[in-house]
């Protein structure tokens, strides 16, 4: 090995401690962002939906009209006394 390598070496086993620590701290640092961001962005699309969701339910509420149908089923109710009475007569 040459000479600075031999130095190189030595440099790092003398300061061996705290390079592990410093790099535990950045890797804990790092853990602590990226939670940080995630929770930033569920809490940023949540708060999207719900604005999304109330504001249509408010124009839904604001659109919302009773809208009454007329349907005539006296031809059902025809239909039905006669099968009755059929079935009442061929007895």
């Amino acid at each position: 090995m040459s000479q600075a390598k031999v130095e190189e070496h030595k440099e790092e086993k003398l300061h061996r401690k705290e390079i592990v620590k410093k790099q535990k701290r950045n890797r804990f640092i790092g853990w602590v962002v990226g939670i940080a961001i995630c929770c930033a962005a569920v809490v940023w699309i949540g708060w999207s939906l719900y604005g999304t969701v109330k504001s249509s339910q408010e124009e839904a509420a604001k659109d919302k009209q009773t809208v009454v149908t007329p349907v005539d089923l006296s031809s059902l109710t025809n239909y039905a006394s006669s099968i009755l009475k059929d079935s009442t007569s061929s007895n």
